[in-house]
């Protein structure tokens, strides 16, 4: 198949190897993997995000704090569907992806990305994980990911449109080793991934790590996004976070390892 007629996914670098990094573009990545989609990664700096998704008409997925329009990243182009506009079809979020992916590309061998019945159950799931685990990562990660972005962006772009969200300097925001940091560490332990696990347990501890206990659906993903970008970013708290809830997290990350590559 040309590269010019699969799916294009954007994605911003980091320095990491295969230099995939946001839990966002991963959410889309494990989707397209699982689903066995033929696609490439285009890699765009921050800066880009806006003007690049403005170009290919993706819509914006959330408002600034003025009202204006936000465009964020995964984004997927798909040459192979003509849109109404009469060109691509482009599609931004990672839910609306999985969505998409589900819609025109199924594959009743693997299962669904979001079996019948439960699309609704997903998304509330989606948005407990957001505000309940993700954000409260976000004091520990930000001062990490800076560290691994291109240096123009690092001490332009990222502190330009960080630091006055946080109210000053990135690297204070959550010091390693200060009590802060040991508070952020005990919320995410017990009130995100404690609360988390406890709610999976409802399945049954039968030793299945999956969220549906059948196969993955895109709340695997979410969580094994998570996880990805956490043990990139922190691998000495990784050591920590493997051990909680039974090894449940590391079980997860194993089962979803063989959808983790970068295209």
């Amino acid at each position: 198949m040309s590269s010019d007629s699969i799916i294009t996914l954007y994605d911003v670098p980091s320095d990491f190897n295969g230099k995939a990094l946001s839990p966002n573009a991963w959410r889309a990545r494990y989707a397209l993997n699982y689903k066995g989609v033929p696609y490439k990664t285009v890699w765009i700096e921050y800066p880009e995000i806006e003007p690049t998704m403005r170009s290919i008409g993706a819509a914006p997925t959330k408002k600034k704090p003025d009202g204006s329009p936000w465009y964020t990243i995964p984004v997927i182009v798909d040459p192979s569907r003509i849109a109404p506009s009469g060109g691509p079809t482009v599609v931004s979020d990672s839910f609306h992806i999985a969505e998409y992916l589900d819609e025109t590309y199924p594959t009743p061998s693997t299962g669904a990305l979001f079996p019948l019945g439960t699309k609704a159950l997903q998304q509330l799931f989606y948005d407990h994980f957001w505000k309940n685990v993700l954000l409260q990562s976000v004091p520990m990660a930000l001062p990490e990911v800076i560290k691994h972005l291109n240096e123009v962006v690092r001490e332009w772009y990222w502190r330009l449109t960080r630091e006055p969200i946080v109210g000053g300097k990135l690297e204070d925001v959550c010091p390693k080793g200060s009590e802060k940091w040991d508070a952020c560490g005990l919320t995410l332990q017990h009130l995100a991934f404690g609360v988390l696990a406890a709610l999976l347990d409802k399945n049954g501890k039968d030793g299945n790590t999956l969220v549906t206990g059948t196969h993955p659906t895109f709340s695997d993903f979410v969580i094994a996004a998570f996880l990805e970008a956490y043990f990139l970013l922190f691998p000495e708290e990784w050591q920590r976070i493997r051990t909680w809830n039974d090894g449940r997290w590391e079980r997860l990350r194993d089962e979803c390892a063989k959808w983790r590559s970068v295209h």
